[in-house]
Order: C-alpha cells, then structure tokens, then sequence
C-alpha cells in the first residue's frame, strides 16, 4: 500500500498544473494550463502578502496608540508648564514680600540705632560655597559666561539680578527662599529682643519732670541754705505748691517710703538698670515699699518735711549709686 501512496504523492513533482473552470451557465470546461513553479511563486507572495499586512495592520495600530499616549502627554506637560509657572509667580512674590521686610527691618534698625544685621541684601541661598558649594558655582559659571566675550575677555558688563536669578532652578531658587526667610527670621527676633530691651529702658528712664514748676536750685556745690556748708547738692529743687501732685517720670519699684533724716517724708524708685529717684520733703505719701509704679502715677504731695526752707520738691537721680544730674535725663514733656 506504500507504493501506490508514493505514487499518489508525486503531483507536486509535475511542471505544469492544469486549472478547470465549470460556469454554472453554460457548463462548458475551460482548461487553464499554469506551471507549476508559478503557483508555488504566487502561494509564497501570498504568504509574504499576508505577513506584511499583518505586520503592518499591528503597527498601525500601535502608532495610534503612540498618537493616543503623546496626546495625553501633551495635556499633562501643559499643566505641568502652567503649575510650574504658577509656582515661579508666588516665589517671585514671595521674593518680593522678603524684600520689604527687609527694607522695613532696615528702617526700624536706622531709628533704633542697632548695627545693622538683617538690612543686607536677602541672599539667594546661602552666601558661601560651604553652605551650598553647587548654587556658588552655578552663579560664578553664569556670570562668567555672561561677562565674558567669545575669546574669553571680560566685557565689563554688569548682569542683571533678574537674569541671575531666572538662571538658578526653581527647586534650588525655593531652597534659597527658605534659607533666606529663616535667616530674615532670626535676625528679626533678635531685633525684636534688641527693641523690648530699649523698650524696657526708655519705659524706665526717669526723663520726665515729676512736678510743673520752675528750678529755684540746680545740681552741684553750693552752700547749703539750711545750715550754711558748702557741699555737693545731689538733685534739683522745683518750686511748686503745697499739695501739688508728685507724680513718677518712669515706671519702677519703691524700695523705700517713709521718713529719711534731712530728706523729710521721702520715697526712692528703682527704675532697673541701675538707676534709683528719689522725691522728698513731701507732705503726703501714697505709695508703700514693694509698690510696682507707671510712668505718670501719684506718689506723694509737695511739702516742706525735713531740712527744707519752703514748699518744694527735692528731685534726685542715682545711677549705679553715683549722683547725676536730672535735668540730663529731663524731656520737655511735662504731665
């Protein structure tokens, strides 16, 4: 049974391969006489045929996939670009904001007399290459790109901040910002420390006259007009009325209220820092040791107690124990 198999099988050896075509209408034979390399020619196009439109079809349709993902692509880049640029808007106004800070720091440091610390240019990241040794380099490289010409020679030209400042990425330009707004934070806090201290110390300074009137005896030697000496008198005397309010030049604590040889019915403040007045010959005293005074309250009541001749105020000022002459420390404000 192999044998006539094999001869079966042999078809595909012939040259030529012969086609009958039947029409339904007439069916009359038609012959078409095809070699037999042709077909096998045309099935192996067929199949190429096939293969590239199949490979074709399947690139296709990944390009439009590829359209489909840079479309979306695009769409998100541009939020990315509008997000960015909104960011760049508040660094810019932040920038700005610090920068009036600084200008309104420079100003309350002009009026208080301090060294000035926080009134120098607000940095754009730390000042030296130990702190951020890449924005340094960044800049040098910049600047010297920007001022140099093609050979290299220096032109001389000065580059704007703006241009400097567009240079330097956003993520390190937000770096800096930070940097800077901590730096403008301590420097404020201290400024706000330095100004509560002088604060405190014009709050204490007893530059205010504690009585209206006239000075009828200044401070220095002269002969004592109640026994006769010549010795150094450590205050002033103001004239006033009998029972004229005597009032605190600064706020303080009484550390002393009562009677005091020579000085008559008295009362002593300590103003901090050093500096102690002192009030005397009063008729009437309305504050007791311990007392906590404000600038402006009522102390006493002008008398003639003591070694005194007539109705006055004896007005002294110590600092750090030393006599100094009130009228130094005296404003033309008068309560």
């Amino acid at each position: 049974m192999v044998l006539p198999l094999l001869k079966r099988t042999k078809w595909w050896r012939e040259r030529f391969v012969t086609l009958m075509v039947i029409p339904e209408k007439t069916h009359r034979v038609h012959k078409i006489i095809v070699p037999f390399f042709l077909l096998k020619v045309g099935l192996v196009l067929f199949s190429l045929s096939v293969v590239f439109i199949g490979m074709a079809g399947m690139d296709y349709f990944h390009v439009l996939s590829r359209i489909s993902e840079n479309k979306e692509l695009k769409g998100e880049n541009f939020k990315l670009r509008q997000e960015v640029q909104s960011i760049k808007n508040k660094v810019e106004t932040m920038e700005t904001s610090l920068e009036r800070v600084r200008n309104y720091a420079k100003k309350l440091q002009m009026m208080t007399g301090q060294k000035e610390s926080v009134a120098s240019e607000i940095p754009w990241g730390p000042t030296t290459e130990a702190e951020n040794p890449i924005h340094k380099k960044n800049i040098k490289s910049f600047r010297r790109d920007v001022d140099s010409d093609e050979d290299g020679e220096k032109t001389g030209s000065l580059v704007p901040k703006s241009i400097l400042r567009d240079a330097i990425p956003l993520d390190e330009r937000v770096a800096q910002l930070e940097f800077a707004a901590s730096k403008m934070e301590a420097n404020l806090s201290h400024l706000h420390v330095n100004l509560l201290r002088k604060s405190a110390i014009l709050n204490a300074t007893p530059n205010m006259m504690p009585i209206p009137g006239w000075i009828s005896s200044e401070f220095g030697y002269r002969n004592n007009p109640y026994d006769g000496s010549y010795k150094l008198h450590a205050g002033i005397d103001i004239a006033a009325d009998p029972g004229t309010p005597v009032r605190a030049p600064a706020e303080g604590t009484v550390i002393f209220s009562g009677y005091r040889e020579g000085y008559g019915k008295a009362v002593v403040i300590d103003h901090g820092y050093g500096i102690h007045s002192l009030f005397a010959h009063n008729s009437v005293l309305f504050v007791g040791q311990g007392s906590k005074i404000k600038r402006g309250e009522t102390l006493a009541q002008v008398g003639s107690t003591g070694h005194s001749t007539g109705p006055h105020l004896h007005y002294e000022i110590r600092k750090n124990g030393v006599p100094v002459n009130p009228v130094h420390f005296l404003s033309r404000n008068r309560f």
